[in-house]
């Protein structure tokens, strides 16, 4: 799991057939915060141990302060992939919404915590877990060098102009972008 490129032969895999099998990675620490809750990425290559069986799959959770099973720390984002295909590296994408990377407000506390789905019927399956990431937009253009609030920087990432959104308060317009 700890490769810049996923590699087949490299895995952590669940016991055949069963459910709520839990694997927890931490999250190296970025080089910089990011100034804006734009472009964070959860990235998973998983598969089955053997074609056929019963489907398996994953619950993936962004947590932040993560400890334990019992000191769960904060859920930030999580998603499903419902049934791994097969034996091939299959890659999975999560995007998070705003209002879930806003959530975060310590990026070296991170860690993502798998956790094995296994449907009944059909041969025991387990599921593989090949590699993962989470990536955070970089401050190569940050709101602190362009001078703008950080919800003006964020429009602009966005492609709303400042104008845009005042010209859309003042007609009373409610697209949303």
């Amino acid at each position: 799991m700890d490769e810049l490129n996923p590699v087949s032969t490299d895995y952590t895999e669940s016991l055949p057939g069963s459910t709520g099998d839990v694997f927890v990675v931490g999250l190296g620490d970025p080089t910089t915060t990011p100034a804006y809750d734009v472009n964070h990425i959860i990235r998973v290559c998983g598969s089955k141990n053997a074609s056929g069986g019963a489907n398996v799959g994953f619950l993936c959770e962004l947590r932040q302060s993560y400890v334990s099973e019992t000191d769960l720390g904060t859920i930030i984002a999580s998603f499903v992939c419902a049934e791994l295909p097969s034996t091939v590296d299959t890659f999975y994408r999560y995007r998070l919404p705003t209002t879930e990377a806003g959530l975060i407000t310590d990026y070296t506390a991170l860690s993502l915590r798998f956790v094995s789905t296994n449907a009944r019927g059909g041969a025991p399956r387990s599921c593989r877990l090949h590699w993962a990431e989470v990536e955070v937009p970089t401050n190569s253009e940050t709101n602190e060098s362009t001078g703008l609030s950080r919800e003006e920087f964020r429009r602009k990432l966005v492609g709303i102009s400042i104008n845009q959104e005042s010209d859309r308060r003042t007609t009373g317009s409610t697209s949303r972008i």
